[in-house]
């Protein structure tokens, strides 16, 4: 693109260049050198035309070097520092949401006082729902395992070195799970629905592709938060969530 636009700027200026000399060469030829038969008013005019075609060529090639090519030079560098403080807000992002997950797991491990679960369950109350839900599994533990859950997987992969990552991610793609989780959204796409739901874990997601051929009215009505069922194929881990292929879903109205 830049070499695009510094061929189309010379091939101005040459123009510019070839314009001007002409103009200047034919004005001093009539006023200095004798071509043509201007009056003395016309000379005059030719005179003053010629200092102000001058004037405006230099205005115009130091506004070209020098102002044009200082504001792409400062664009360039507004960019580079909005790229810059993207990827600082980006790193803020997933460290505070480590931080969170932490303290969460700290919580967890240990005794927590009436109080403190009570503000816990209201600052998560997806979390809530999934604790309050006593519901068997809904689907086949032999080909469906309850284990491991979100936060086992995410805690098993943040505790490695991050070369290793990679190889533990893909050590569970293809496994076949269920979980309890709380209704967040459901959508439906071009071959199939997308049904997104809060895990036990905070501020992480599970997202559950469910063919078109299975009955999903009852999600049409379902409150936000609403425990259910789910189960699938993991095709995909994400720091912020996780993706079931496969999927099928479990839901009863009555239970909340």
């Amino acid at each position: 693109m830049s070499t695009s636009n510094d061929k189309m700027k010379w091939i101005l200026f040459t123009v510019f260049m070839c314009l001007f000399v002409l103009a200047v060469l034919g004005t001093l030829g009539v006023v200095f050198l004798g071509f043509g038969t201007p009056t003395e008013g016309e000379r005059e005019i030719l005179v003053k035309g010629l200092i102000l075609e001058i004037a405006a060529c230099v205005v115009a090639l130091f506004y070209s070097i020098f102002g044009l090519k200082k504001t792409d030079e400062l664009d360039d560098i507004r960019i580079l520092g909005l790229e810059k403080r993207v990827e600082e807000l980006e790193e803020k992002s997933i460290k505070t949401v480590k931080e969170i997950d932490d303290s969460f797991h700290n919580l967890s491990t240990t005794e927590k006082s009436a109080t403190e679960t009570d503000i816990f369950r209201t600052m998560y109350p997806s979390i809530a729902a999934i604790e309050d839900y006593d519901v068997d599994p809904a689907f086949s533990e032999s080909t469906y395992a309850l284990s491991p859950l979100p936060t086992d997987i995410i805690h098993d992969i943040d505790s490695l070195k991050p070369f290793d990552r990679g190889h533990r991610i893909k050590s569970y793609i293809g496994l076949k799970v269920q979980w309890k989780c709380a209704f967040s959204n459901f959508k439906e796409e071009d071959e199939q629905y997308r049904v997104s739901v809060d895990t036990e874990k905070p501020h992480f997601r599970a997202h559950v592709l469910v063919s078109k051929t299975e009955d999903l009215t009852k999600l049409k009505i379902l409150d936000e938060h609403h425990p259910l069922w789910i189960s699938g194929e993991i095709s995909e881990i994400d720091p912020l969530y996780i993706k079931l292929i496969n999927g099928l879903i479990s839901v009863e109205i009555g239970q909340k």
